[in-house]
């Protein structure tokens, strides 16, 4: 008997369309766009027209990092300092052309690289390449790190961590750009726990709460040219950079730092939804329950299961007995790649129609993360900030 999937339920719907789009997309298939075709290579085709010389550029796909958005063949340059940023776009001004900032594709939105658009007179600017220098101020109250927006946040927050520095709540990942995160009001998870008292440097909410003072590309209607200008966080304008989409090139900022935080992060995944999502005013292990004494929190619900993944970050000064210390990031390696029986899933489901094998993908996933927890004794662990924020 032939199956019809509109007789499905509608999240089953979505999810099936969701993999369908990572398949068209190349993640079943694999298809890894990674290489470079240099500017003056026969392969590379025109170049854009009077592009400046001392510029590195050359072609290469852009994929990000979810599959989603898979372009070949796209011009992309690799300015050294933010003089070569600049005169990159009064180069693309002058030519027609459209300049996006590149970081490490973390994102699922079309803000860098529309694909339906194409990339027709686009040229790229790869900011991870040299754009990536670090300097912290310990002079300042509270410190200072000027840091310029190619550089990753794991390697911004291991600078911090070196001089007893960190931040409250960061993004999980760490292999996103400073100017990235920024762009898009990243934020990590933290809201005043019952009873915190916000240390000097530090602030809730997101890490452009952080900003004290940003260098931008700008027009100077003046002279008729993009220049680079300096914002503080007094300047009334400086609110459009702070959280700008995309819309705007961000080449360096100065945030605060705080005094750095021992973490413990525990692991729970057997509260039932029912009672984790529960009203405000329910009594149990609800998260408002777990905000008033942590404020640090994170759910994942896999779909068609019942128990989510819960991590509740608390300030801990000293390790808890039974819970284990961590001096590097990335303490969840199940979470960190696609199993064999979760890729064996989605074939069957996506390439083999089996739609009636997705309630059990979450399922799997569910099962992959209880086991991981105990097999690598992460279900409660305890570090510097960076070490337990960062997955």
């Amino acid at each position: 008997m032939s199956h019809d999937f509109r007789d499905e339920p509608a999240p089953r719907r979505a999810f099936l369309a969701d993999m369908a789009k990572l398949a068209a997309a190349g993640i079943v298939t694999g298809w890894t766009p990674l290489y470079q075709v240099a500017a003056h290579a026969r392969t590379a085709g025109e170049t854009p027209p009077g592009f400046p010389a001392d510029i590195q550029l050359y072609k290469q796909a852009f994929l990000n990092w979810s599959g989603e958005i898979a372009v070949q063949d796209v011009w992309t340059a690799a300015p050294r300092s933010a003089d070569d940023v600049v005169a990159t776009v009064n180069w693309a001004r002058a030519n027609g052309y459209r300049i996006r900032p590149r970081g490490y594709t973390h994102n699922w939105s079309p803000l860098t690289l529309d694909p339906g658009a194409g990339a027709a007179n686009l040229v790229l600017l790869d900011t991870t390449k040299s754009l990536t220098a670090v300097s912290v101020d310990t002079s300042a109250r509270p410190a200072r790190v000027t840091a310029q927006t190619g550089v990753s946040l794991e390697s911004l927050l291991a600078t911090l961590e070196q001089v007893g520095l960190g931040v409250i709540a960061a993004p999980a990942p760490g292999d996103i750009t400073l100017g990235g995160a920024l762009a898009i009001d990243a934020h990590g998870t933290a809201v005043p726990a019952a009873g915190e008292t916000l240390q000097p440097g530090h602030t809730y909410g997101s890490l452009s709460n952080l900003v004290v003072a940003l260098t931008a590309v700008v027009f100077d209607p003046a002279r008729q040219q993009y220049v680079l200008r300096r914002f503080e966080r007094s300047d009334p304008e400086i609110g459009a950079f702070l959280a700008h989409i995309g819309r705007a090139l961000v080449v360096e900022v100065t945030l605060t730092a705080g005094p750095n935080q021992r973490l413990r992060c525990q692991s729970y995944v057997d509260i039932p939804a029912s009672e984790l999502f529960a009203a405000p005013g329910t009594t149990g292990r609800t998260i408002a329950s777990f905000l008033d004494g942590s404020g640090r929190v994170e759910a994942i619900w896999f779909p068609f299961t019942t128990k989510p993944w819960l991590k509740v970050w608390t300030p801990t000064p000293s390790k808890p007995f039974l819970s284990r210390a961590v001096t590097q990031p990335y303490n969840y390696p199940f979470s960190d790649s696609i199993s064999q029986s979760i890729s064996d899933l989605v074939k069957r489901i996506v390439i083999g129609g089996e739609g009636a094998l997705t309630p059990l993908f979450g399922q799997t996933q569910l099962a992959i993360t209880t086991a991981g927890l105990a097999l690598t004794l992460s279900g409660d662990i305890w570090g510097w900030s960076r070490t337990v924020l960062q997955e």
